[in-house]
């Protein structure tokens, strides 16, 4: 105790504050006052007692990528992050686990073969191709229900949207994948095996601007399938979404040959496509199509002919980045469109409404990537978000958030000048917060403060005032914000007056 009074009255006296001293001290340890800094060789051996503690944060949580469950157990529930891994729970969300921490943290896909529950797939690289999107290297298999975690290979293909299964035989499978973003590269398309990912045959290809965006099995007939080819590619300052090889296709024979669907579809160049058939009623399937006009299609005959649905401002919104079709498993008319909120049709998608106005209605936050609908009970739905996982028992009447998921994006982390000091940091779609090194019992989601707003960046105490807090979000604005206070002010330098 006496020795900590001292420390503390030593900073209050004017002298460096812990952080400099912390520096300074490892400085001395590890490159020794007597030798110039390039002297010194750094290796493993260097920081090799210093280990990583979770500070969190889950209150916001973060960015969801994929979600599945188990059909017959629906407590079993495997939850892919955009860059936090795949969290498995098995008390239906109230406490979750880590389960993929040794291999790649970005995930596109995750699929529960409903046959066999205890094996696992798992297609890696986020498919939501933002410029700040994390890549993947491949895809992987578990057989003990994600205890430990096998790789298949297809490493090259950097970001995969989906993987389907063979309801009958385990060993037979698809991969949905997208391809590099920045780049040309040759594997991406359509892959399928029948050996449980010993070997993968490329059975859908275009060229090597042209990836797999979405694809389905028909749920009467495993041998038809629908899949949507995207030409994209993303430039530092611009994104292309959509070209004249872009298309949707179907296989009536497991995969092996296809056919490019165009009646009823539009013409010209299309962009990202989404597809999703309806459980309940093989033959009918839907396609969220990205053209000129942006529609959602519909077909009553496994795809032969496609009529033009809705083209509505929730299904045009940013199609090339909420591009997910979910189907309910007992109603073939009723389908839901994640985008920026919620959207469900009654209707056969000839109307939609907003479940969550403007995006934000209901405290759910905004951003909708993912959705899972129990097919024994479809009243029961797990929501994937920006800000995390949302659960509904009533078919979207009430939704709770699950705050167990520390998965938040964090752009970047400082620290203040305190003892114990906090910790700052700007987050993806979820501001910038402030949060403890440590706290007795350990931290809690309660420990932590938001200081910030939007996209959140840069975050920076003052260096001679912590309760002055500098926040910078989207679009270059900066504010400032005392945490005493509460008080909030934009800093942001304002336009010359020659600016419009």
């Amino acid at each position: 105790m006496k020795s900590r009074l001292k420390r503390t009255a030593t900073q209050s006296s004017g002298r460096k504050p812990w952080p400099m001293l912390l520096a300074a001290a490892i400085s001395s340890a590890v490159v020794g006052f007597a030798q110039p800094a390039y002297a010194v060789k750094i290796n493993s051996a260097t920081f090799g007692g210093v280990t990583a503690r979770a500070l969190g944060p889950a209150v916001m949580s973060g960015r969801i990528a994929a979600i599945d469950a188990v059909a017959d157990d629906s407590n079993t529930i495997y939850i892919g992050s955009a860059s936090g891994g795949i969290w498995q729970s098995k008390d239906g969300g109230f406490t979750f686990r880590p389960i993929f921490d040794d291999h790649t943290q970005s995930i596109g896909a995750i699929r529960v073969d409903q046959s066999n529950p205890d094996r696992v797939w798992v297609g890696t690289g986020e498919s939501w191709v933002r410029n700040t999107v994390s890549v993947g290297d491949g895809v992987y298999r578990s057989d003990n229900g994600g205890e430990t975690w096998k790789h298949l290979g297809l490493e090259d293909t950097e970001h995969i949207a989906a993987i389907r299964l063979h309801p009958y035989d385990s060993d037979t499978a698809w991969v949905c994948a997208t391809g590099h973003l920045w780049d040309d590269n040759e594997q991406r398309g359509v892959f399928k095996t029948t050996d449980a990912g010993e070997s993968w045959e490329k059975v859908l290809y275009i060229d090597q601007e042209t990836g797999c965006a979405d694809i389905d099995v028909d749920h009467g007939n495993p041998n038809i399938l629908y899949a949507a080819m995207w030409h994209f590619r993303r430039y530092p300052d611009f994104f292309q979404s959509g070209g004249e090889t872009s298309g949707l296709y179907r296989s009536v024979d497991g995969g092996n040959t296809w056919q490019e669907m165009t009646e009823g579809l539009p013409e010209g160049d299309l962009g990202r496509m989404a597809v999703a058939t309806a459980p309940s009623r093989p033959g009918t399937v839907y396609a969220n199509v990205e053209s000129d006009k942006t529609a959602l299609f519909r077909s009553d005959d496994m795809g032969v002919t496609w009529t033009e649905q809705n083209s509505s401002t929730l299904v045009q919104l940013r199609p090339f980045y909420f591009s997910e079709l979910v189907v309910d498993p007992t109603d073939h008319e009723r389908i839901y469109k994640p985008s920026l909120s919620l959207g469900v049709s009654t209707d056969g998608g000839e109307t939609f409404s907003s479940l969550f106005s403007g995006g934000f209605g209901g405290g759910i936050h905004p951003d909708h990537h993912a959705l899972w609908i129990n097919p024994k009970n479809p009243k029961h739905m797990l929501l994937g978000t920006d800000g995390g996982v949302y659960e509904s028992r009533d078919q979207t009447g009430h939704w709770r958030h699950i705050g167990t998921l520390p998965v938040s994006q964090f752009y970047h982390v400082s620290v203040d000048q305190q003892w114990p000091y906090n910790v700052y940091g700007g987050l993806q779609d979820n501001g910038s917060w402030r949060g403890p090194s440590r706290a007795p019992g350990g931290i809690r989601n309660k420990d932590w403060d938001s200081v910030g707003f939007g996209d959140g960046f840069w975050t920076f105490a003052d260096p001679t005032d912590n309760s002055i807090v500098f926040s910078e979000f989207q679009g270059g604005q900066l504010r400032r914000v005392d945490t005493n206070l509460g008080e909030v002010k934009e800093i942001a330098p304002a336009k010359s007056g020659n600016e419009e």
